[in-house]
């Protein structure tokens, strides 16, 4: 069971309700509770609705993860509201009503109820009142520890019950099943809907699961199985090695679907059989060409075309699709060729495997059903093939000039040809997945808006974005002075947002996935050398400059009121970021506005609005390091495209799987970690996802563009600290009296 509790008193309520010594760590916390003498393991965790949209008109959305744990599924509710903060029950009728479509009990948990009624924002009788649809509710307070312990047991009762209603109620209708076995003509079947009373769903909350103790069957290892996607934790100072991590089923990053209610509990153990460390390789090609079943299959194949070259060359994979397509003649191979060409083209750059793949090809071309593919892949093999950068870490085919060495079974008289494939399919559609053509970013017509030029762009490539991505470069040429101060005063809080937002576009549009992983992979030396990792270089380097550009534009004027204003603009700016979905650009800003040389600015930041202060905490707390940065995943996650992503923080998570594991294991180093390269695509994934779905209706805006690129300023952090120092001296408010300076991090 989940239990999730909103705002203040979550950590206080869990530690009452389970009678822990203090208060529980970022991890969910676990307990045994005894329910009518039976013990069940139930985990609690916290979830926040600040960072988590929930629609009222569907499911809860869970997230698949919570401080680097995988979310169980969620079977209850403890929703909890602060008596003395209004705002905490801004987002409840929606979350209600998204809990009841969810069919998730809720129990309605008040906090802070120490304190006199007279004082309190919220009459806690009235909205138990108005919350009709949950199952009860409770008052606690330090006062009365009880309450929260009820709470809990309260929740747990409603479910444990409910569990028992439906193995009962399944019971009776496998007796009616088998009753009716013989009169199956006179009964129609159930919907499968009607089965079970509360589905699962995902959302942002604290949360409680606990399992009631009973038989379950040994599972028999498979390739299957050894392939299923794994609870992953990207947190590894807390986490296990890669290769001990609980595996799971389909699209399920928690448990199986078969195990009810209230989690698995401690005694649920089993002597097992060794399981093999690893996968063949021709175990995950055969994976690769099976028929997909659930999107977990689509995503193993993203993975997999993504990260092989680790492992293994073009032409080894190529070989190995060919033989199977001797075997097994199925459209979907084609497919899956398709893709691969389409996706990565200049796997095929070297002779010989491009020879072996324009024998493919030519065969296709002779069946008119695969034409349409034939031509398509022929297109991206002329116009897309260039000599990938992977030599520095990944597998390459031998430079072979001779093209007997790199025959295969297409050159034998007897192999696959179009029309031994099938007769049965008359055309072949295959999706373009060649990220070489992007979905375009095109922004309105050139126009005027005053004095700020704005102009169409449009991109269908990297090398699009590559090129674009270049140009902006900054130059540092213009001062910063009083009239460039008012120019940025006078421009809009939007278009600098937009700008800074189509500025993290294009870099973000420019860097191809391997790039990315390439760039954890390598070493400081081999990066220098590598040609493709400027583009990831570059937009590393201008997050930097986006933060001491934001805080030398604060440090511009010598009046505090000055600085007020331009730090209260940089404030809505980060809010504007936030709304665009640009994590990358409101991290940046954020760096600015909370590094040493401004955060220790007292008297500046004392005249900024107290309402404004107020949102941009929200955003500090959105992006903080807190339990793994777990209010930004939780956020990215349920953002909608387009979105731009926190880079440096990704690219963290990459480190952190490629480094935490090996590639190859077992006992003689030829099994493949599969496991490893399930938790590098948990990052990759939706990068390559967002990278597909370009911001609509971004414009160039020339003003703000040059006020964020070529202003003439310090770069140093000494140079800004010192500058910070000279307009607000230490122990100006009290800040950093008696403190020695300290370098910006």
């Amino acid at each position: 069971m989940d239990y999730w509790c909103q705002w203040g008193g979550k950590s206080h309520f869990i530690q009452r309700a389970i009678g822990l010594p203090k208060a529980p760590g970022p991890q969910p916390t676990a307990a045994r509770i005894f329910i009518d003498n039976v013990p069940y393991a139930v985990t609690l965790f916290e979830l926040d609705l600040e960072y988590f949209d929930v629609n009222p008109e569907r499911q809860i959305q869970w997230p698949r993860q919570i401080g680097g744990t995988m979310m169980p599924p969620i079977d209850g509710v403890l929703l909890l509201y602060d008596v003395m903060n209004r705002e905490s029950i801004l987002e409840l009728p929606q979350t209600l009503s998204a809990l009841v479509n969810s069919s998730l009990p809720t129990v309605l948990v008040a906090t802070k109820c120490d304190n006199p009624e007279s004082v309190r924002q919220i009459n806690s009788d009235e909205l138990a009142a108005a919350c009709q649809s949950c199952v009860s509710d409770f008052k606690t307070s330090a006062s009365k520890p009880e309450n929260s312990r009820n709470a809990l047991f309260r929740l747990l009762k409603v479910l444990v019950t409910n569990r028992q209603a439906e193995a009962s109620g399944m019971r009776r209708r496998a007796a009616s099943v088998a009753h009716l076995d013989t009169h199956h003509d006179s009964v129609g079947a159930r919907p499968m809907s009607q089965h079970s009373k509360h589905s699962r769903a995902s959302s942002d909350m604290s949360l409680v699961r606990g399992l009631p103790p009973q038989s379950v069957g040994e599972d028999n290892q498979t390739v299957s199985s050894m392939l299923r996607t794994p609870g992953i934790r990207l947190d590894r100072h807390n986490a296990p090695s890669f290769l001990d991590i609980e595996e799971s089923d389909g699209e399920s990053f928690g448990y199986n679907d078969d195990i009810p209610i209230l989690q698995r509990n401690d005694e649920m153990t089993f002597d097992r059989p060794a399981k093999k460390t690893g996968v063949t390789f021709d175990e995950l090609v055969d994976r690769l060409l099976a028929p997909k079943m659930s999107r977990s299959d689509s995503n193993f194949a993203d993975v997999f075309l993504c990260l092989y070259r680790k492992f293994a060359a073009p032409g080894e994979l190529f070989t190995a699709i060919l033989t199977r397509l001797d075997q097994v003649k199925e459209l979907r191979i084609i497919e899956v060729v398709a893709k691969w060409v389409a996706s990565y083209p200049g796997d095929f750059a070297r002779p010989t495997t491009r020879k072996t793949l324009e024998e493919f090809i030519r065969h296709l071309s002779s069946e008119p059903i695969f034409a349409a593919a034939a031509q398509q892949m022929r297109r991206n093999l002329e116009f897309s093939v260039f000599e990938d950068d992977d030599t520095g870490w990944a597998k390459s085919d031998v430079i072979e000039e001779d093209s007997a060495s790199g025959a295969s079974s297409l050159g034998r008289p007897d192999g696959p040809r179009g029309s031994d494939i099938t007769e049965s399919v008359s055309s072949l559609s295959v999706e373009d997945h060649n990220p070489a053509r992007r979905p375009s970013a095109t922004s309105s017509l050139n126009t005027d808006i005053g004095t700020a030029k704005v102009h169409q762009f449009q991109f269908h490539s990297y090398e699009d974005y590559e090129r674009e991505a270049a140009t902006m470069v900054p130059t540092y040429t213009m001062p910063l002075t009083k009239f460039r101060y008012h120019i940025f005063m006078d421009t809009s809080d939007d278009d600098i947002a937009d700008e800074i937002t189509r500025i993290d576009w294009v870099m973000f549009s420019s860097i191809r996935i391997r790039d990315l992983v390439r760039h954890v992979s390598l070493n400081a030396q081999q990066r220098e050398k590598s040609r493709s990792m400027k583009n990831v270089n570059r937009m590393v380097t201008h997050f930097n400059h986006i933060a001491k550009w934001v805080a030398n534009m604060i440090l511009m004027r010598d009046k505090a009121k000055h600085r007020a204003q331009m730090l209260e603009k940089f404030m809505s700016i980060a809010l504007k970021l936030r709304q665009l979905n640009n994590y990358n650009g409101l991290a940046a800003v954020l760096a600015g506005i909370n590094g040493t040389a401004i955060h220790r600015l007292a008297q500046t930041k004392a005249l900024v609005p107290a309402d404004v202060q107020k949102r941009f905490a929200r955003l500090v707390l959105l992006m903080g390091t807190q339990k793994s940065h777990f209010a930004y995943r939780l956020a990215w996650e349920n953002s909608p495209l387009p979105r731009i992503p926190f880079m440096p923080l990704h690219r963290r998570d990459l480190v952190s799987a490629e480094e935490g594991s090996m590639t190859f294991v077992g006992a003689e180093g030829d099994r493949i970690n599969w496991k490893k390269f399930e938790v590098l695509g948990e990052v990759c994934l939706p990068i390559m996802k967002s990278q597909g779905t370009p911001y609509p209706n971004l414009t160039k805006h020339d003003v703000a563009r040059e006020l964020i690129l070529d202003c003439l300023m310090p770069i140093d952090d000494e140079d800004i600290y010192q500058r910070s120092v000279t307009v607000e001296s230490q122990g100006a408010g009290g800040y950093d009296a008696g403190k020695k300076k300290f370098p910006l991090q």
